[in-house]
């Protein structure tokens, strides 16, 4: 009868004590508790694993069988068997997550066991049993022993077991077309940091070091091992770790090339490396979260701010017009990780990854719409020194419009947006007119650098002394900027109204290179003057006519052969108007005093003039040493 009340009592404790362990998981899922009570609770599971396992082998308690003796006694064979499979590791070499799975549970069972048991002589220990004080500590030791090998376990597989990624389109070949046109962008990769066959152990560690009171050194070494992981795959993406007095001190050239290596590793870095490790911790803390989140936190931190102090260096720089588009680069890269990197860092602990995000994408967005401000004023101000040789399409008007034609279009949208932050639509210099399809913040920029870059022209054009050159300079560059626009993506940002001004400027500096280089060729052309009747006298007068005009024309053909005009179209038809002009009033003087027999004074007939004004405006100076005509 006592023996059955005996079992009665131990099957209830065990009953008991199963309870207990159920409700403490219970307790432990509950997402509102803090990340110290799910430690307690944890403890306090094992403790009850702990008694449960003595409970197994003997009773726990006053109600004894087979006396406190020998309960002691089993529990300390028991101990000694789990250090046995502990410390046999100790001496040997192998790394035991690479002995297998049911090894490395095996030792993980080991190391539960020993602090189990380790608790319950703890508690003999606070009952003043001194035997079990030694006991303690040398199971301390071995536990001390077992958490530093779980480090070491731990910090290999997140070392040994880690993957690597291999980006596509990260190397630039150095062209100035814009580098995000990748096979596979970043942002569409998920990625996991290490082989997740050994997640399981990783999570098992982290329990077990956690219910043994080491989660400081647990995420101690997580953090050391995943921050110098990530710095090294970020370095070996180009990422560098230079201060921003170092960075300011680089050539441009250099700089070049690092901006856009930073555009992709800024990229790969949040939308792959990032995102994975925070992946990683969430899983491997599971419900730990604010543990997860500052693990995060610290592995990612040094990374980001590296990557970041190479953005804020690069908008303190000069506001240079060549750096615009690098500037709009790294600023387009930042809105489009805003969201992430805020979802990522998005903790109170994390707040200021998130400060420093936010102020070097206003800094560099800033930079961006001041230098393209600065642009305009840039063009005005170019110097004048000498003049450009053939009055062709000046290297200013080449350099304006290819910077505002082919590479401004990609950024459009980004710059307009900028420019309507801080709403610069006022004191615009430009007197143009705007229509309705062009009122967009940024059309109003690039008519008033076309403005600027006219008004420039302008002065330049004063450094010729011949006034017909200044308006066959005038002609080209206005006729090139007129064209340029019009077969751009920019044309509705001008505005048909614009383009058809253009047009109207150059054809009337078209008008004016005529009537100032041709009106005096054609001036002996005119009857004016010409005496009465039909002797010697008249017939001398027309041939002086026609030979200061043969003259005039061939000192026009000396200079103007030289002078150039690129354009085939624009060449055309401003030969077309010398004739008009020239050749059909030559014609017509011809034809009326042919009566008078001029014809052997006529030097060059009037396909012979046509033929030389093919020679006009191809950039090499031609003379007329002799007549074409006997």
């Amino acid at each position: 009868m006592w023996q059955l009340y005996i079992v009665g009592v131990i099957r209830f404790r065990q009953e008991s004590l199963i309870a207990a362990h159920n409700l403490l998981k219970e307790l432990e899922a509950n997402e509102s508790l803090t990340d110290e009570m799910k430690r307690v609770l944890a403890e306090i599971d094992s403790k009850l694993c702990a008694m449960n396992l003595m409970s197994e082998s003997g009773p726990i308690g006053p109600v004894q069988t087979r006396g406190r003796e020998t309960e002691f006694n089993e529990a300390k064979a028991r101990l000694k068997s789990a250090e046995e499979k502990i410390m046999i590791w100790e001496s040997n070499q192998s790394i035991i997550c690479e002995s297998g799975q049911e090894m490395a549970f095996e030792y993980i069972e080991a190391v539960e066991e020993v602090w189990g048991l380790v608790e319950w002589f703890r508690g003999l220990c606070s009952e003043g049993n001194e035997n079990a004080n030694e006991i303690v500590s040398q199971g301390d030791g071995v536990l001390q022993t077992a958490m530093n090998r779980l480090e070491e376990e731990l910090e290999y597989i997140l070392v040994q077991k880690r993957q690597s990624y291999e980006p596509t389109g990260v190397e630039d070949d150095g062209s100035s077309e814009r580098s995000d046109d990748t096979t596979h962008e970043p942002g569409d990769i998920i990625f996991d940091l290490v082989d997740p066959d050994v997640v399981p152990f990783l999570k098992l560690i982290k329990k077990t070091m956690f219910v043994a009171n080491h989660e400081q050194e647990f995420c101690a070494a997580y953090i050391r091992t995943e921050k110098e992981a990530l710095e090294d795959c970020l370095i070996g993406l180009g990422m560098e770790t230079l201060s921003i007095e170092e960075l300011l001190k680089l050539e441009w050239t250099n700089l070049d090339s690092k901006i856009k290596t930073w555009v992709q590793v800024m990229k790969t870095a949040v939308q792959v490396y990032l995102r994975a490790e925070k992946r990683l911790c969430d899983e491997i803390f599971g419900d730990s979260h604010n543990t997860a989140s500052i693990c995060f936190v610290n592995t990612a931190k040094s990374s980001m701010t590296c990557l970041l102090t190479f953005g804020h260096a690069m908008s303190l720089g000069p506001h240079t017009p060549e750096k615009l588009f690098n500037l709009l680069d790294m600023y387009e890269v930042l809105v489009d990780l805003r969201g992430e990197v805020n979802s990522l860092f998005s903790g109170e602990d994390s707040s200021y990854v998130r400060a420093e995000f936010k102020e070097v994408l206003e800094m560099l967005g800033d930079c961006a719409r001041a230098t393209f401000l600065r642009f305009g004023g840039v063009i005005l101000s170019d110097p004048s020194t000498d003049p450009f040789p053939g009055g062709g399409v000046h290297p200013l008007s080449s350099y304006v419009m290819n910077y505002i034609i082919v590479y401004l279009p990609d950024y459009c949208n980004t710059l307009n947006s900028l420019l309507q932050e801080k709403g610069e639509d006022a004191n615009i210099n430009t007197n143009q007119a705007v229509t309705e399809n062009s009122k967009c913040t940024l059309g109003c920029h690039l008519r008033s650098i076309t403005t600027n870059l006219k008004s420039n022209l302008e002065k330049k054009s004063l450094l010729y002394r011949d006034v017909a050159l200044q308006h066959v300079f005038l002609m080209n560059n206005i006729h090139y900027i007129q064209q340029k626009v019009t077969g751009s993506e920019l044309r509705g940002l001008f505005g048909d109204e614009w383009i058809r001004m253009q047009m109207v400027s150059y054809q009337q500096h078209a008008t004016s290179y005529v009537r100032t280089t041709w009106s005096s060729v054609v001036t002996s052309l005119r009857d004016e003057g010409l005496p009465s009747g039909s002797g010697s006298g008249l017939r001398n007068i027309l041939r002086e006519r026609i030979r200061v005009f043969s003259t005039a024309f061939e000192e026009v053909y000396k200079s103007q052969t030289g002078w150039i005009i690129r354009d085939e179209q624009l060449k055309e038809e401003l030969r077309i108007s010398i004739s008009q002009r020239v050749i059909f009033a030559y014609q017509g003087f011809i034809g009326r005093h042919s009566k008078y027999d001029i014809e052997k004074f006529i030097k060059y007939d009037s396909d012979e003039l046509e033929d030389l004004l093919r020679d006009f405006f191809e950039g090499s100076q031609r003379s007329l040493h002799y007549a074409r005509r006997r």
